[in-house]
């Protein structure tokens, strides 16, 4: 694929963006719980914490950030079919990464 037909600010940098900062809060989000739980806290005060955590929400919360990246790299891809001026290869290109191939 030419340069020339993408902007050069794009170059699938958003998408990469997008999975860099779902892997980084499929990271940080359980390091969050469990530094609220452990630091700083004796250890009646880390059990009690481990009891009144939401553990269903947390595990909730766990199993939507692959879906939000999806479906952020979906909606690039839709925007990027939709520009002026693509080669059928291109518009393929944009489909198979709407359909779930890896840019």
């Amino acid at each position: 694929m030419s340069s020339q037909r993408y902007p050069p600010e794009f170059k699938n940098e958003a998408i990469r963006k997008a999975q860099r900062n779902g892997n980084m809060l499929e990271i940080m989000l359980p390091a969050g719980v469990l530094t609220t739980i452990f630091l700083g806290n004796n250890s009646a005060q880390a059990a009690y914490n481990i009891h009144s955590t939401d553990w269903a929400q947390f595990a909730e919360a766990m199993t939507h950030i692959s879906p939000m990246v999806r479906k952020r790299i979906v909606t690039i891809s839709q925007m990027q079919r939709l520009r002026a001026g693509l080669s059928y290869e291109q518009t393929q290109f944009w489909r198979a990464v709407e359909a779930g191939c890896q840019p």
